[in-house]
């Protein structure tokens, strides 16, 4: 996190801004444009460390799904470069745990949403947008990174 308090502000308020703009992009048009992911990129610019870069790693994983399944219509690559942008903002294991709050998250709300559908009569949704959910993790991962919980 940077030093400066006022540095950490504007980190944190662009951060949870590019990361609910992505949400309503996904929400809306099933597309995460790459200039609100360049733009999370950038944010790293504010506290650089060569640490952070292995945060990319975190995409790994999302990326081998989205090759997995491509014929599916599984993880796109937009969900596959927003965790790597955040991934480059929060280092590895603020990464890794904003990515399990979003997977979790999104889990239960397909689960639940299923089970509602189904009691309902109506068929589930063949796909849900992932963006919101992880976005939602990355803003708790970071404020969770900047109260030095992580």
């Amino acid at each position: 996190m940077p030093d400066n308090p006022v540095m950490r502000l504007v980190q944190a308020g662009l951060f949870a801004f590019l990361l609910i703009a992505v949400s309503v992009c996904d929400i809306r048009s099933r597309r995460i444009p790459d200039s609100l992911q360049i733009g999370i990129a950038a944010l790293a610019a504010l506290d650089f460390s060569w640490k952070n870069l292995l945060g990319l790693f975190v995409a790994l994983p999302f990326l081998t799904v989205a090759i997995a399944c491509r014929e599916k219509g599984g993880i796109g690559g937009g969900d596959v470069k927003l965790v790597a942008s955040m991934g480059v903002v929060l280092g590895m294991s603020a990464g890794l745990t904003a990515s399990v709050i979003g997977l979790a998250s999104f889990l239960c709300y397909a689960a639940v949403h299923g089970f509602v559908q189904r009691e309902k009569g109506k068929e589930r949704p063949g796909a849900y947008p992932l963006g919101p959910f992880l976005a939602a993790g990355g803003i708790c991962a970071y404020f969770m990174k900047m109260g030095g919980s992580l």
